[in-house]
């Protein structure tokens, strides 16, 4: 089976080609570091044609945390509302049916706490995601249409927690919270600074889902793939959420770090609470994410200083 993975240099999608090559897939990066940008319609879809693959896993976004979509929030909209079309219609017009969409979190209604699938249009989102998150929402509209178009396609989207992880972006204002937490408090201890800002109250709960686990989750959606109606949506995680404060303690623990945290109570939260419901997942996939927060972050640290720190 052949299996085209766009945004396949990236976070999310290295991991998932990793993966997939090592079931023995054969896996087709699309990514802007292979020479294929999504934006260039014409020629995305030409690429596209030449490798015809059974699937399409949808990866690729301009993303980046809440201070980096209030930096550039014309450019994350529109970059985001052209990939997310031009994806759609290009498998269509191609003739490539079998389409697995990852989506944020940040789609669901901003005033829920927890987000159940079946609440997923009850809403408004988070003005502070919204520049990001409409765009991304607009792919299932543009499945719904084609959908309507054309009975073969089917069209499945996988909605994502914030993931964390090696490979993961550590710029303070492009990456999310953990990995911003990482990088300054990792910073802090090898400069013996004695205090790390954070952004916000500390107060806003986040759920974390692990990279090698969210891309295994799309490994089990292809092998139940007949599982899951035409444009169907699944919630992925770990039905855990952890404050940005007892996260930050976890972080300053592993690293090693004595400082103290000041927060920066004038800058957004954001949402107080994010946390998916995952029982359809458990169902359909017969799966759950296996890696612990702090399991996790610890293997991140360790990446960190060994790809990061070492430069």
């Amino acid at each position: 089976m052949k299996i085209s993975v766009t945004g396949g240099k990236g976070f999310l999608g290295k991991n998932v080609v990793n993966l997939l090559k090592q079931k023995g897939y054969e896996v087709f990066s699309m990514d802007k570091t292979d020479s294929i940008d999504i934006l260039d319609y014409d020629f995305f879809k030409v690429q596209l044609e030449k490798i015809k693959p059974d699937i399409v896993v949808h990866c690729a976004a301009h993303v980046g945390g809440i201070a980096y979509n209030r930096l550039h929030p014309v450019e994350v909209f529109e970059d985001n509302v052209k990939i997310g079309l031009n994806i759609v219609r290009a498998c269509n017009e191609v003739g490539i049916n079998n389409f697995i969409n990852i989506m944020p979190n940040c789609t669901y209604p901003g005033n829920m706490e927890e987000y159940e699938e079946s609440k997923w249009w009850d809403g408004p989102m988070h003005d502070s995601v919204l520049t990001y998150g409409l765009p991304r929402k607009m792919v299932w509209g543009a499945c719904f249409a084609y959908c309507k178009k054309n009975k073969d396609f089917k069209p499945i989207h996988l909605i994502f927690p914030n993931m964390y992880g090696p490979n993961d972006h550590f710029e303070i204002i492009r990456s999310h919270a953990l990995g911003a937490l990482i990088s300054k408090i990792i910073d802090a201890k090898e400069k013996n600074k004695k205090i790390v800002e954070i952004w916000g109250t500390g107060n806003p709960v986040r759920e974390w889902l692990f990279v090698k686990d969210g891309a295994e989750s799309i490994l089990k959606a292809i092998e139940n793939i007949d599982k899951f109606d035409p444009n169907e949506i699944m919630n992925i995680g770990v039905r855990k959420g952890i404050s940005i404060k007892d996260m930050a303690e976890i972080i300053k623990e592993i690293v090693g770090w004595k400082g103290k945290f000041v927060y920066q109570t004038e800058k957004p939260d954001g949402a107080m609470k994010k946390i998916l419901v995952t029982e359809k997942m458990k169902q359909k996939l017969n799966w759950e994410p296996s890696t612990e927060l702090k399991e996790g972050i610890k293997l991140t640290v360790d990446w960190y200083y060994k790809n990061i720190i070492k430069k």
